[in-house]
């Protein structure tokens, strides 16, 4: 009798794991093999000229963002053309971002409410700023530590012709500071660039990924953002997908942004971004599937993304199956096959597909770093989970870490809107 328990339980764990594992296999073998198809033709959306759009600004919610808020307004500035296109929400900050700011030529905004915590606050403000009192016609998102390519909101407006959202590519930047940035690095190439990519070219919505993503003031009259989860971005793709709407991909306009250095700061991170989805898995998985048996088709690829596990647990999930003999061992080394494809095609659109490698080589070890942090996940999915603030341990490009730096960096970024205008 107890061998027969045994045995059914063994059964039960060898097919809980691969029901746990299917979800993400099938995310990664239909969009890598999406991704690797020609790139749709935005022309086919319609007409961009039809549609244009008159004013672009750029919402860049900021929480005590004195360390980078000078550079990303001299980014955003030599973008835009000028920095008053630059709207800066100054968000419950106790430092000289606000002042910064200014200095680098942008509008400022000050929200200064302790009940209205985390950046979908932030965002609300500056987008009824942008439309009420600007004139705008549609707003950009950028985070604070980020710069952009020059084209990034010629390219958006441009696009926002004929798709009235879209998502620019969004990659690390200080990809080279340590072993941990090197690894995020190469995992927002897989789920900022490969799989949005992949969707694209699919034809379905590509997601939003809180960084570098735009849309038109239609949509924001439609669907209003009332996100303000742990990762509203996430959040406010899936009220979009449930509304109709279809995000476009833009390859060719890219957002650059800093990971945190330290490990501890890492994991903080990490585990808000894994908490966060398994929170949303909670509170949306149900209303997706009860949508998708009602017709609703093109929000399988929503549920199946939400189902699937982070690639780190689908590795550990995959290596423990290998205990089991027979029909498992041949399902683990066909999902081993789908993950070293999705990889190659990472490392592909890699900046540097030889460091690439190399990085890969510390899988391990950032795997087994991954699982001693599933307790905080968890705690992260909790409903009372508060949105945390990643700190801001490291500058790009070696710049100096102070005000004064920054005071400086602020009088360039001003004179350089200047002289443009």
């Amino acid at each position: 009798m107890g061998l027969t328990v045994l045995v059914a339980l063994s059964h039960l764990v060898e097919w809980l794991l691969i029901l746990a594992t299917l979800p993400l296999l099938a995310e990664l073998l239909s969009l890598t093999l999406g991704a690797m198809l020609p790139a749709r033709d935005w022309d086919a959306a319609g007409d961009p000229a039809a549609n244009p759009v008159k004013r672009l600004m750029v919402v860049v919610p900021s929480h005590n963002e004195e360390l980078n808020i000078a550079r990303c307004v001299g980014s955003l500035a030599a973008a835009t053309g000028d920095a008053r296109d630059v709207i800066v929400v100054a968000h419950n900050c106790i430092d000289r971002t606000a002042e910064f700011a200014r200095l680098a030529g942008a509008r400022v905004e000050e929200l200064n409410d302790p009940a209205l915590a985390g950046k979908g606050h932030a965002l609300t403000h500056g987008f009824r700023a942008a439309f009420e009192r600007f004139g705008a016609d549609a707003v950009m998102i950028v985070d604070a530590d980020s710069t952009v390519s020059e084209n990034m909101t010629q390219e958006a407006a441009r696009r926002l012709g004929s798709s009235p959202v879209i998502q620019c590519r969004y990659q690390v930047k200080n990809y080279n500071a340590t072993w941990r940035t090197g690894m995020t690095a190469l995992a927002f190439l897989g789920i900022n660039v490969v799989r949005p990519r992949g969707r694209d070219r699919l034809g379905l919505s590509c997601g939003i990924f809180g960084n570098g993503f735009a849309m038109r003031r239609e949509v924001l009259e439609r669907v209003a953002y009332d996100a303000h989860s742990i990762v509203e971005d996430l959040e406010f793709h899936l009220a979009l997908v449930s509304a109709g709407y279809k995000v476009r991909f833009v390859n060719d306009a890219v957002v650059l942004g800093d990971m945190p250095l330290s490990a501890a700061t890492s994991a903080s991170q990490h585990s808000r971004w894994e908490g966060g989805r398994l929170r949303l898995l909670k509170d949306w998985g149900p209303r997706l599937a009860g949508k998708v048996l009602r017709g609703r088709a093109e929000l399988v690829e929503p549920l199946i993304d939400l189902l699937g596990l982070p690639l780190a647990l689908e590795v550990l999930a995959l290596c423990l199956l290998l205990l089991f003999p027979g029909a498992a061992r041949e399902y683990v080394a066909a999902a081993f096959c789908v993950v070293l494809l999705h990889l190659s095609v990472v490392v592909g659109v890699s900046p540097e597909p030889a460091r690439s490698v190399l990085t890969l080589l510390r899988a391990p070890v950032y795997l087994f770093w991954r699982v001693t942090k599933l307790s905080s996940v968890v705690r992260a999915s909790g409903r009372g989970a508060a949105w945390v603030r990643t700190t801001r341990d490291s500058a790009a490009d070696g710049l100096p870490i102070d005000r004064a730096a920054n005071e400086i960096l602020a009088a360039k970024a001003v004179n350089g809107s200047q002289e443009r205008v």
